[in-house]
C-alpha cells in the first residue's frame, strides 16, 4: 500500500494502549527486528522458508474472532485506524471516499461494523486468503488459522462480497473483477499487502489440508500466475505483486502491534527481499541490506519492437534482447503507456484486446536489482474488426438478462444467479434436488435470430452439471412464437452440439464447454433454447457465457455481390455490375491495368507499361516530329525541325558528349568523360573537397595544421596565405602553423577552375570547469580540456572517463586532480569541504568512528560517557582535516554520549553495535 502516514491510535484498552506506545519510542529502521535473534538468515530456498516458517509458528498465540474480551475487531480497529482520522479505519479494497459509492470508500467510520443486518456502508472483516480456498475451510469458531490477524483486514461488506472467495489476478488502477478470468484485482494500493499477506499464510500454514492442525494454504490456490519451477505452490504474480508495491509505514506499524498482540510477525513485511531469497526472481526492496547490491546500472532498451499475427482481440509482438552488466531477468510490456503484464522471453501474445481499436505498445527490460531500461521503440497496432455478434449474454445483471425461463412443471425453476459459472461473477442455473414432480423447464432467448441474413454463423457457450444425470438439451426452433409453451412447437437439436450428461451423478463438477461451433446450417428465423426434462437423478445445471456469431461480410458497395464474392470493391452507386460485382466502368479489355472509361488507347500491347490514359509510349509521339515515344531519342523536338530516324534535329545534337546539347554548350570541346555544368564547362563534384584544420596543442606551440583531401586525381594547386603547394589524390598536409585564420584556393592544371575557402587555427586550451560538492558526492562539469579525463583523490587514480561531467565519492578534506589526455593542458584541482555541522559518522558503528568539526582549531578535548552517565574517557584529540578519530571497540555495545568542549560545548549521541 503507497501511504506512509503514521498511524495516532486510541487507547480503547490499558494494555494495547501501553504496549502500542512502546512501538514508538525506540524504532530500529533498517535494522532486523530482535524477533529474528537465533535465526540463520544466512539460509536460501527451502531452508530459510523451514527456519522463519518454525519462527512465526512457535511464536504465534490465537486470540478469538469474536469475544468478550480482546478479539479480532478490537486488534482491527486500532491496527487499520486510519492515519489521518483516529475515529476511521482504512477498508482493503477501497479507494474513493467521495463519489457518493459506499463500497468503493477507503475509510469507515470504527463504531459502523457489520453485526450481520446486511445494511449498505457497513465494514466486516475480510479474509485476504479466502476461507474456502484453503484445507480445510479457515473456521472462525475457535482461536486458530481463521483467526489470524495477518490474514484479516477490514472492508465495506459489499466490496468484501463481491470479491467472494474470488482468486486474485493481474490488472491495473483501483479494485474491480477481470472479466477475463473471472479474477479479483485488489488494487494498486493494495496489491502488495495481499502479496505479502498470501506469502505470511503460505509460510504458517503449510500443511497437508486433512485438519485444522494441518492447514494448508497455497499461493496457487488464491491466485492466477505461472507456477515457480522452485516451487510449485508459489506464483509469479504475487512476488511481482510484492516488487511493485513496496512497505508502507503503515504496513511496518501493523506488524509490529499484531506482534504485541498474537506474538508473531510477517517477515516479508519486515524484510521483502526474503521472499526473493526462497523463491528467487527480481530483487525485491532489501530492507536489512542482506545481499549488498550495489548494480544501479539500468539494462539497455529493447529494440527492434515489431507485431504481427494481429486479430480482433490478439497480436503477437516480439523484440531483440535487452543486454545487461549482470542480466536481464525480464521485460515489463506497456498498452498505451500503462504497465499490462510481465514477458520472461522476447515474444509474446497478447490477448483480451478489443476489436478494431489502436492501441501503443512499448517494453522495457528489468535485471535482479530492478533496474529498468529505457523504454523500447513505440509501435502502434490496430486490431481488426471481429466478427458480427449475432446475440450475448454473460449473466453478469440478472435484471437485463436476454433469455426468459417456461416451466411446464415442478417449482425448480431456472434461477439467475449473480455468481457461479465460468468467470464466478454471474449465471443461470437450475436445482432438480428434492423436485416434487419431474422437472420440465426451459431457457429461451428473448428474441429470434435471422441466419439467412449471415454466414458462418458460431455458437460459444458454457455449461457444469452435479449431483444427477438428467439431460441438458440445446435445441431451435423456426416456428416458435416467443409468448406461449414451447411444448407446443417444433423444437430440433443445434447442430454439433451435444451436451454430455455427468459421468457418474456425483457431487463433483463436471464443466463442458464449447467455443466457435459451425451452426451455419441452421436456416430462417429462430429461437434457441436450453431444455431441461428431468428423469429419476435430478441434476444441478448452470449455463453462461452464451454468444452466436457471424461473418463480418456485409455487401460493402451495395452492389448485391458479397464481400467475399466481390471482384470489384468500390463499385460506384446505380451501375450494374456481373456476378464477380464489376461494372463496366471497371473493366480492363487490354489488361493494361486502366479500365474501359479512362482508357484512351484500347489497344495497348501486351505487357507494355501505360500511363494513366492506358497508352504505351509506342502509342504517343509528344513531340509530333514523327518518331513514337519509344524510339525518340530526343524528346521534346522544337515544332518544324527536321529530324533523324532517332527524332533528333541538329540543335539537339551534342558533338563533345558532354552531355549539353550544341546550342547550349558554351564549352563544346570539353575533355572526354570530364564532368561538366550545365553550360557543358568543366565542373568537380561538390564534396570533393575536404578541408581540416587542426588547432594548436598548448599554448604558444605553433603546431596547427591543415588537412586537405580530394576523391577525384588530377594535378591540383592549393595558394595557403600567398604560398603554393603541388599536391594530386594523395592529398596535403601542412604543418607547424600558428594560430590565425587562412584564406586556401584550389586550381587545377589545363582547367580553369578554381575553388576558395577559408579555415580558423585555434590557439591551445587549459583544462578548466566548475565543481560542486553536496553530501559526500562531488559533481564536475569540464568545459575546457581533452578527453578522456583521468580523475585523482589524494593522488590515487579513481576514474578515467571521456565524459565532461561525472560525479566522485569523497570525504571532507579530500584532495580531487582532475588531467586531461594533453599533458600540457595543466590540471583541475578542488579540496572538499563537506561538513557544515558537527556530526559523527558512522552512527551506529562497530567502534570507530570520526566527529566533523567544521572549526579552525588545532586540538579539542572529548569526554565519553557510558549510558549510566559514568565518564569513561577524557582525552585532548588533534583535528586532522576537519576530523577527529575515536575509538571504542573495547566497550560493551550500548548507547554512548559524547561531549566536545568547544566554546559551546556539543554533545553526540554514539550507538555502538
Amino acid at each position: 500500500m503507497h501511504s506512509t502516514n503514521t498511524k495516532n491510535t486510541k487507547a480503547f484498552k490499558n494494555l494495547l494502549n501501553s504496549i502500542f506506545l512502546f512501538l514508538f519510542v525506540i524504532p530500529f529502521y533498517g535494522q532486523v527486528q530482535s524477533y529474528y535473534n537465533g535465526l540463520d538468515l544466512t539460509k536460501t530456498e527451502n531452508e530459510l522458508f523451514v527456519e522463519l516458517s518454525n519462527r512465526i509458528s512457535s511464536t504465534h498465540t490465537a486470540i478469538p474472532y469474536t469475544s468478550g474480551s480482546t478479539d479480532t475487531w478490537d486488534v482491527l480497529k486500532t491496527v487499520d485506524e486510519d492515519p489521518t482520522n483516529a475515529n476511521n479505519v482504512l477498508l482493503i479494497y477501497g479507494f474513493d471516499d467521495n463519489d457518493g459509492i459506499s463500497d468503493t470508500d477507503r475509510t469507515r467510520d470504527k463504531n459502523l461494523q457489520d453485526t450481520g443486518g446486511g445494511d449498505p456502508g457497513k465494514w466486516n472483516r475480510e479474509h485476504v486468503f479466502a476461507k474456502s480456498l484453503a484445507k480445510p475451510n479457515l473456521g472462525t469458531d475457535e482461536p486458530g488459522p481463521g483467526t489470524d490477524v495477518n490474514n484479516l483486514k477490514p472492508a465495506d461488506a459489499d466490496r468484501n462480497s463481491l470479491r467472494s472467495n474470488r482468486k486474485f489476478t493481474t490488472g491495473n488502477g483501483d479494485s474491480k473483477i477481470i472479466s477475463t478470468n473471472g479474477g479479483w484485482y485488489p488494487g494498486d494500493e493494495w496489491k502488495g499487502d495481499v502479496a505479502r499477506v498470501i506469502m505470511y499464510m503460505y509460510l504458517r500454514y503449510h500443511g497437508d489440508g486433512s485438519q485444522i492442525s494441518q492447514t494448508q494454504c497455497l499461493p496457487i490456490d488464491v491466485g492466477f500466475g505461472t507456477p515457480l519451477t522452485i516451487d510449485s505452490n508459489m506464483i509469479d504474480l504475487f512476488l511481482n505483486w510484492n516488487i511493485e508495491d513496496p512497505v508502507s509505514d503503515f504496513e511496518n506499524q501493523r506488524n509490529d502491534y499484531i506482534e504485541t498482540v498474537q506474538g508473531n510477525r510477517n517477515p516479508f513485511i519486515d524484510n521483502p527481499y526474503l521472499a526473493t531469497l526462497i523463491w528467487g526472481g527480481v530483487n525485491a526492496e532489501d530492507t536489512w541490506n542482506l545481499n549488498n547490491i550495489t548494480d544501479s546500472e539500468a539494462p539497455l532498451a529493447p529494440t527492434n519492437l515489431t507485431s504481427s499475427n494481429i486479430t480482433d482481440d490478439t497480436v503477437e509482438i516480439n523484440w531483440i534482447a535487452s543486454t545487461d552488466n549482470i542480466g536481464v531477468v525480464d521485460y515489463l510490456i506497456y498498452l498505451d503507456g500503462i504497465y499490462f503484464k510481465t514477458a520472461y522471453t522476447t515474444t509474446l501474445i497478447i490477448s483480451g484486446l478489443s476489436e478494431n481499436t489502436n492501441y501503443t505498445i512499448s517494453v522495457k527490460a528489468r535485471d535482479a536489482a530492478s533496474n529498468l531500461s529505457l523504454e523500447s521503440n513505440l509501435i502502434n497496432i490496430k486490431t481488426l474488426e471481429g466478427p458480427l455478434v449475432l446475440f450475448s449474454e454473460d449473466f453478469n445483471n440478472c435484471s437485463t438478462i436476454n433469455f426468459f425461463t417456461y416451466s411446464e412443471e415442478s417449482n425448480k425453476d431456472w434461477a439467475c444467479e449473480t455468481q457461479f459459472g465460468e468467470n464466478n461473477s454471474g449465471s443461470m442455473g437450475i436445482n432438480g434436488y428434492q423436485q416434487d414432480v419431474f422437472s420440465r423447464d426451459w431457457l429461451i432467448t428473448n428474441t429470434s435470430i435471422n441466419f439467412d441474413e449471415n454466414t458462418g454463423e458460431k455458437i460459444s457457450f458454457y455449461t457444469d452439471a452435479a449431483y444427477g444425470t438428467t439431460p441438458l438439451e440445446l435445441v431451435y426452433s423456426t416456428d416458435y412464437d416467443g409468448l406461449s409453451s414451447p411444448e407446443s412447437f417444433t423444437w430440433v437439436s443445434v447442430p454439433n452440439i451435444t451436451i454430455p450428461v455427468h459421468s457418474d451423478g456425483g457431487g463433483t463438477e463436471e464443466i463442458y464447454s464449447f467455443s466457435d461451433i459451425d451452426i451455419s446450417s441452421i436456416t430462417g428465423t429462430v429461437y434457441f433454447a436450453f431444455k431441461y426434462y428431468s428423469n429419476n437423478d435430478p441434476t444441478r445445471w448452470t449455463v453462461d457465457n452464451f454468444e452466436i456469431i457471424a461473418d463480418n461480410n456485409d455487401d460493402v458497395d451495395d452492389d448485391g455481390v458479397l464481400n467475399e464474392d466481390d471482384l470489384c470493391s468500390g463499385t460506384p452507386a446505380g451501375e450494374s455490375v456481373d456476378a464477380n460485382g464489376c461494372s463496366m466502368g471497371q473493366l480492363d479489355d487490354d489488361n493494361d491495368g486502366v479500365q474501359n472509361s479512362d482508357d484512351l488507347c484500347p489497344s495497348s500491347p501486351i505487357g507494355a507499361t501505360v500511363n494513366t490514359s492506358g497508352c504505351a509510349e509506342s502509342q504517343l509521339d509528344d513531340d509530333e516530329d514523327g518518331v513514337m515515344n519509344n524510339l525518340d531519342l530526343c524528346e521534346n523536338t522544337p515544332n518544324g525541325e527536321i529530324v533523324n530516324a532517332a527524332g533528333c534535329s541538329n540543335g539537339q545534337l551534342d558533338d563533345d558528349n558532354d552531355g549539353v546539347i550544341n546550342y547550349d554548350d558554351l564549352c563544346p570541346n570539353s575533355t572526354v568523360g570530364s564532368n561538366v555544368d550545365t553550360n557543358g564547362c568543366f565542373k568537380l563534384t561538390s564534396n570533393n573537397f575536404k578541408i581540416e584544420s587542426i588547432s594548436e596543442t598548448c599554448p604558444n606551440k605553433n603546431n596547427g595544421q591543415i588537412l586537405i583531401t580530394v576523391i577525384e586525381t588530377f594535378d591540383y594547386v592549393a595558394t595557403i596565405n600567398g604560398t603554393n603547394y603541388n599536391f594530386t589524390k594523395s592529398g596535403l598536409t601542412v604543418d607547424n602553423l600558428p594560430p590565425a585564420s587562412y584564406d586556401i584556393c584550389i586550381t587545377i592544371s589545363g582547367e580553369n577552375y578554381e575553388q576558395c575557402f577559408n579555415v580558423e587555427i585555434d590557439e591551445g586550451i587549459t583544462i578548466s570547469g566548475k565543481s560542486t560538492s553536496v553530501s559526500g558526492k562531488v559533481s564536475f562539469d569540464i568545459e575546457q580540456g581533452t578527453a578522456p579525463f583521468i580523475v585523482l583523490v589524494n593522488d590515487q587514480k579513481t576514474l578515467e572517463t571521456y565524459s565532461p561531467t561525472f560525479v566522485i565519492n569523497a570525504k571532507h578534506g579530500d584532495i580531487i586532480q582532475v588531467k586531461s589526455s594533453v599533458s600540457c593542458e595543466g590540471v583541475f584541482s578542488k579540496t572538499v569541504d563537506s561538513f557544515s555541522e558537527i556530526l559523527a559518522y558512522p552512527n551506529p558503528s562497530k567502534g570507530n568512528f570520526e566527529i566533523a568539526l567544521p572549526i579552525s582549531q588545532k586540538e579539542v578535548t572529548i569526554e565519553i560517557y557510558n549510558i549510566q552517565s559514568q565518564l569513561i574517557s577524557i582525552k585532548e584529540y588533534p583535528i586532522i582535516y576537519g576530523k577527529v578519530q575515536l575509538n571504542i571497540e573495547t566497550k560493551p555495545t550500548g548507547l554512548y554520549m559524547v561531549k566536545v568542549n568547544l566554546e559551546e560545548p556539543v554533545l553526540l549521541k554514539i550507538i555502538k553495535e
